[in-house]
């Protein structure tokens, strides 16, 4: 982030304590239908994850040529692999044979990629390279049982998909610079492109993918959720926001900010005295805390289902034992909290088909929770 953007975020920020205010937009509601509704959860998928970039992996754990990753993403079984030129491919993981499943998932690496089931071998490009008794397939030609592809890109630290394939004379490529934006500009300026994983994982959770993104772009509930945990550390539901089409960046003060007060604001930096939160639409939400960041995907499996793929991204890997202390405290109190605020998440899911309401409330500081489900309704729509 450019220095005169910190600058004048730190303004803001040292206003609104002055006068003991938060940014507000408009109160609404969100139906509860949103949550439970089968046909509009194959809305979402279709129109919302079939179409928009979705981190799913760091892309150093993707480094070498040969190295894999197979994951489901909106209902597509994926394979994310590093060529021999260096450059990352992205494949339907379906052999174009019977289509099975050439790799199982999870994280793998090898020469070639071959089918378990009859061991069609195909190229890291994708492009099939072998398989046996080749004179019994006339009617499949070699050249016309390329891997289906699926258009990728790496930005971030991150490689990025969008879970559908590309047609034939299409360029797979997705350019995720236009896509991500100017607050994509500010984390490439702290370095991120470069940033390897420190932590990786991945969970079942049983709430719809929406709810961890209402509860991780408000902090009204920061004083009551988190009061053991992290609450201590911010101003009270002291937010501030901004937005580039369906992107946000939230900018979350810590107490220490105020100490900034009456000191030349050439020395002023974000990193030490705020967390800035920036959301990429649909599902990709990066925690900025200066030094690292954490990070995490949802992916919708079914209306009151979904799974959660994170990582925590650090400059460099550790080469003591002291570096790996600090990087396993920080990620210590980031899961500390955010595990307090999927389990809450997983209650609301659980009393959603009760009846009890038609629908849930934001309030005026929970405008940017009110601005996400507003992106999904018109991105459905």
């Amino acid at each position: 982030m450019r220095h005169e953007e910190q600058i004048a975020l730190i303004r803001r920020a040292l206003a609104l304590i002055e006068t003991g205010g938060s940014e507000r937009g408009q109160p609404t509601t969100s139906p509860v239908a949103r949550y439970l509704d089968p046909e509009r959860h194959t809305r979402e998928v279709e129109r919302i994850f079939r179409r928009h970039p979705l981190a799913l992996a760091p892309s150093a754990a993707l480094a070498q040529p040969g190295d894999a990753l197979a994951i489901d993403a909106a209902g597509l079984p994926l394979l994310l692999v590093r060529a021999q030129d260096g450059r990352l491919r992205g494949f339907v993981n379906a052999c174009r044979h019977r289509g099975a499943r050439i790799r199982p998932a999870g994280a793998s690496s090898q020469r070639a990629l071959v089918c378990p089931y009859h061991s069609w071998t195909y190229t890291l490009e994708g492009a099939l390279r072998g398989r046996p008794a080749e004179a019994d397939f006339p009617h499949a030609p070699a050249a016309d049982c390329h891997l289906a592809r699926v258009p990728v890109a790496e930005a971030l630290g991150f490689a990025w998909a969008i879970p559908r394939v590309a047609a034939n004379e299409e360029d797979a490529r997705i350019d995720i610079d236009a896509w991500l934006g100017r607050f994509g500009t500010d984390l490439r300026s702290w370095g991120y492109d470069r940033w390897v994983p420190f932590d990786q994982r991945e969970f079942a959770n049983a709430a719809n993918w929406k709810i961890p993104f209402e509860a991780n772009l408000e902090t009204y509930h920061f004083q009551y959720a988190h009061r053991n945990s992290i609450a201590g550390m911010f101003h009270d539901n002291l937010l501030i926001a901004d937005h580039d089409r369906q992107h946000q960046r939230l900018f979350l003060p810590k107490r220490s900010i105020e100490g900034l007060r009456g000191t030349p604001e050439t020395g002023w930096q974000a990193g030490p005295h705020s967390n800035v939160i920036y959301y990429f639409f649909p599902a990709t939400f990066i925690l900025h805390e200066g030094d690292h960041a954490n990070a995490f995907t949802v992916l919708p499996e079914a209306p009151e289902r979904s799974r959660v793929i994170s990582s925590m991204l650090i400059p460099e890997a550790p080469r003591t034992e002291k570096s790996q202390d600090y990087w396993r405290r920080n990620l210590d109190s980031y899961w500390g909290a955010l595990s307090e605020d999927f389990a809450l998440g997983v209650s609301v899911q659980s009393t959603l088909a009760s009846g009890a309401q038609p629908a849930l409330y934001f309030g005026a500081t929970e405008w940017c929770s009110a601005k996400f489900h507003a992106d999904v309704e018109a991105a459905i729509a």
